[in-house]
């Protein structure tokens, strides 16, 4: 009888942590599509900004492949691009989409990272693509974003090779 009430008590306490789980995970989820929609819709800056820790995070790229060999000829000196996500916010055009693929999440406790590929476009038209990273804690329930990074390619200098892949959507 002790032996069924530890097994039933194990069942339990894995299927609350994997509730648990799953929840985080969904909530991880709907940051990357209130980033996404936000960029699309770009008429709440409110809601763009609540994403975020600080407005001091990080928010930097560098650029990869042929498109860091064409901006070294230009600039010898060129190591990194970075700005602040309110400023990339302030600057987007009108029709700008970013579309994410390839969408992996990793939680250790209160601290998560994902990492994704990504195309940013302006009027269905690729501009930029890479990999992406984003590192979040969990703060009063909710996940904001400590840092941005990622890596730039020139669509017109190298063509995106996943781009005619499904993206992510919020299921």
């Amino acid at each position: 009888m002790k032996l069924n009430l530890f097994f039933l008590s194990m069942l339990f306490a894995i299927s609350s942590l994997n509730a648990q789980n799953q929840s985080s995970d969904k909530k991880l989820k709907q940051v990357i599509e209130d980033f996404r929609t936000s960029i699309i819709m770009h008429n709440d800056f409110e809601k763009f900004d609540n994403l975020f820790l600080h407005d001091s995070i990080t928010w930097s790229a560098i650029f990869t492949n042929k498109t860091k060999e064409m901006a070294l000829k230009q600039m010898p000196d060129f190591t990194f691009y970075s700005t602040d996500y309110k400023t990339f916010y302030k600057n987007l055009k009108k029709n700008t989409e970013e579309k994410f693929y390839n969408v992996q999440i990793s939680k250790q406790g209160d601290f998560a990272t994902i990492s994704f590929d990504y195309t940013l476009s302006v009027d269905s038209k690729i501009q930029n693509w890479g990999v992406e990273y984003w590192s979040l804690i969990l703060l009063n329930d909710s996940w904001k974003i400590t840092s941005v990074t990622w890596t730039m390619n020139n669509e017109e200098i190298e063509k995106c090779s996943f781009s005619s892949e499904i993206p992510f959507t919020l299921d």
